[in-house]
């Protein structure tokens, strides 16, 4: 994600503007601060369909390409803190 391509958004502008925001992550990735800082990001559901298979897939290759036991274990771990 380039940052050049994102619009960042304060969490009450993005309530005043919710429908206006789900519309323009069509078009681009937009950040949502809370407070000055990055919470949340919304994305066009099909580039994070995208996003999570190429992610799936890094992982699978990575565990696949593993010759030792403890790095197995490392990387599993890895993707777990992530929910993946």
């Amino acid at each position: 994600m380039s940052f050049n391509s994102v619009d960042f958004f304060s969490l009450a502008e993005a309530k005043a503007k919710f429908s206006s925001i789900i519309e323009q992550s069509k078009e681009k990735d937009l950040i949502i601060t809370k407070n000055g800082k990055p919470e949340a990001v919304i994305m066009n559901y099909e580039k994070f369909k995208r996003l999570i298979d190429f992610v799936e897939e890094v992982k699978d290759i990575s565990l696949l390409e593993i010759n030792e036991l403890e790095e197995y274990k490392e990387i599993k771990n890895f993707f777990k803190n992530y929910d993946i």
